[in-house]
């Protein structure tokens, strides 16, 4: 075991000779992104200024028998470049804005150069620091006053997804040019600088402040009334999801379990776009939204990345779900048999609502709309920049200079809580846009493995009062690990009767309501569709007759969907096939059947409870299309790239080629 200086002594010196043979040979100039399909090919300057690097490990770790043991004194920190299992042994650790106490657990911890990296760092203790069940090794001699923590390999399978997304190939290892040292675990990189690519996971000041308001008084435990109910508001590239996350890690240190409600159909955080979900979490959440794709425990599919097209629907389903939360979710009717003896309060379930980041016109109103319905406790609002949609800031964020405004000035029935927004320069904005960071959500979502699931012999900690039960219990089921050998095109599908197995199919976005029921097999052919249940009651109620002579698919052109408070989606499918075949009892009305080969990483024990499929305006990422095997000039399974359909490589050219743009600053004469 060596000693925390002559570690970093070592450190020291293998920087050094790192840095001289490094400088030795400079490097070339590397391209950025020559594999997005949505920025062109830019150049590093090289005479550009670059910022001076920052030191964000500056401890040695000594590999041990089942991985790697950190003894952190005061002031020292790591960070590690990967897919790692953490376990805080003994003392306290700071982690991505959460303080972590020794235990058991095992924290799984996602660390892409994609995102902020993670960093470990040294935690004063509180009182007498217990040990964890598991002891420390033999060669580790640590101080009463010191953490230990423990890492360890884990094996997920989701650096795969760099093959099929290749704007996040190897976003798991360090960049070219980049010192990086082995650590003796497979995968897992120290970084001891900060570099342009690699940036740490910093929280601001008004952070701090404002998550210290989520510690709760010792006599708080059984008292309802004081559970909080969050609301993150803030425009977009502000921090908004990072916060909303780092607030619910906070609040699972006080709480077993904590209810999620996601308002951004853009940018979700536990499930793909295009949906509003009421999510249900257990476990610290340490990673990027696509490392920790989960089944919400009730949602509604909204089709697209914006609710511009359906508002009121949208706001009917944020209704829906929050009445869920009340009525099923806040306090559960049913004592939890699998109790756990860590000190957390059980008998209530907090709420963090992430809303959207529009912030102009019908955005702000919407906005507006949600905090009405939400009525919360706490509502913690980053300040943007004036240009970006949001009112300029005009107070201090510290409250120091200005006492008539201070960071948290409670209201009539909620406490606001004034958050600067995070740095641009603290980011990697540069290298991935939102659009890259909401493709490979949806394509680590379609390649998830889930745990196995039975929903009728789970424990449900919660009695049902919505017409359509949920198929989860209030559980937290997040992705186990994921599948990337196998591009979706080369997937074995599920073959379903569309007749037999759907009552109903809807079209919701622009455009759509004009589509009659001969070309419906073409529209659904590559679609992204959601897997709603329904109220078996009201189906033949609400349903309009359909012209089977036209279509043997169950769809009327125009029909709104289902109502949020009669249906519930289940997740998302992707329809890659479309065939049809003969009935073998055929009538005057319907000679052929319809079979559709769907894929989508729902457990099999849930998909029966889906029985109707609504097409939105979401559509699957060219990602998702392409075949990773056949390399970068092969084709698609096994057909040439320009005989391929629907895909086209190179500047479009003809009428209708360019992308069409809207635009809605218009006014009619009435408006004016």
């Amino acid at each position: 075991m060596l000693s925390a200086v002559a570690a970093r002594k070592a450190s020291a010196r293998q920087t050094d000779e790192q840095s001289a043979q490094s400088s030795s040979h400079p490097t070339s100039i590397q391209a950025s992104r020559e594999w997005s399909p949505s920025r062109p090919v830019e150049l590093e300057e090289s005479d550009a200024p670059r910022p001076e690097p920052t030191v964000i490990s500056n401890f040695l770790p000594v590999l041990g028998d089942n991985g790697v043991v950190l003894v952190l004194n005061a002031s020292e920190s790591v960070a590690l470049l990967g897919v790692y299992l953490l376990t805080v042994l003994q003392g306290r650790a700071n982690l991505c804005g959460v303080t972590l106490g020794p235990s058991s657990t095992q924290h799984r911890v996602f660390a892409p150069r994609s995102s902020p990296i993670p960093v470990i760092s040294w935690a004063p203790q509180e009182g007498h620091s217990k040990m964890s069940q598991r002891p420390l090794p033999l060669s580790v001699h640590a101080n009463p006053d010191t953490t230990v923590v423990l890492i360890r390999y884990a094996s997920t399978g989701v650096e795969g997804l760099g093959r099929i997304c290749r704007v996040f190939e190897n976003v798991f290892k360090p960049p070219r040019g980049t010192t990086a040292r082995d650590i003796g675990i497979p995968e897992i990189r120290l970084i001891s600088h900060s570099t342009k690519d690699m940036l740490p996971y910093t929280l601001p000041p008004s952070w701090e402040t404002g998550l210290t308001y989520m510690d709760l008084p010792p006599n708080s435990r059984t008292d309802i009334t004081l559970t909080p109910l969050c609301m993150v508001k803030g425009p977009k590239k502000s921090g908004k999801s990072t916060f909303s996350r780092t607030l619910l890690n906070r609040l699972l240190s006080r709480y077993r379990r904590v209810a999620f409600l996601e308002c951004d159909v853009g940018q979700s955080e536990f499930t793909p776009g295009g949906m509003v979900a009421l999510s249900i979490i257990e476990g610290h959440v340490f990673g990027p939204p696509f490392t920790h794709p989960t089944l919400p425990y009730r949602a509604q599919y909204i089709g697209s990345s914006t609710p511009r097209a359906n508002p009121s629907y949208y706001l009917s389903a944020i209704q829906t779900l929050l009445e869920t939360y009340r009525l099923e979710v806040h306090v559960p009717a049913l004592a939890d048999t699998s109790t756990s003896s860590d000190g957390r309060i059980e008998d209530v379930i907090p709420l963090v609502v992430n809303t959207m980041g529009w912030t102009k016109g019908l955005g702000a109103d919407l906005n507006t709309r949600i905090g009405e319905l939400v009525e919360p406790s706490h509502v913690f609002e980053i300040e943007g920049s004036e240009e970006g949609g949001w009112p300029a800031r005009s107070v201090d964020l510290a409250g120091e200079n200005n006492h008539t405004f201070p960071l948290c000035s409670p209201a009539t029935s909620a406490v606001r809580v004034q958050l600067e927004a995070i740095q641009a320069d603290a980011t990697n904005m540069h290298a991935f846009s939102a659009a890259d960071h909401r493709n490979i959500n949806t394509l680590s979502y379609f390649h998830a493995v889930f745990p196995p699931f039975i929903g009728e012999q789970q424990p449900s900690a919660s009695v049902s009062f919505s017409v359509v039960p949920s198929p989860v219990s209030l559980r937290q089921v997040t992705a186990e690990c994921w599948d990337a050998t196998l591009p979706l095109c080369a997937r074995y599908p599920y073959e379903v009767c569309c007749e037999s197995a759907f009552d109903r199919v809807y079209l919701v976005g622009s455009g759509y309501e004009d589509v009659v029921p001969s070309e419906l097999p073409r529209v659904l052919n590559c679609a992204v569709v959601g897997l709603v249940a329904y109220d078996e009651n009201t189906k033949e109620a609400e349903m309009e007759p359909t012209d089977q002579v036209v279509s043997s698919l169950p769809y009327s052109p125009g029909q709104p969907v289902p109502h949020p408070s009669i249906s519930n989606c289940l997740g998302l499918a992707l329809i890659r096939g479309v065939f049809s075949s003969s009935n073998p009892s055929p009538t005057p009305s319907q000679s052929s059947l319809t079979h559709l080969h769907i894929l989508t990483p729902l457990p099999p024990s849930i998909l029966g409870h889906a029985r109707v499929l609504i097409k939105g305006e979401f559509e699957l990422p060219v990602w998702g299309m392409l075949d990773f095997r056949e390399g970068e000039e092969g084709g698609i399974a096994g057909v040439e790239r320009e005989r391929v359909p629907y895909l086209q490589w190179g500047k479009s050219e003809g009428l209708g080629s360019q992308r069409r743009r809207v635009r809605r600053n218009l006014m009619r004469k009435a408006q004016m």
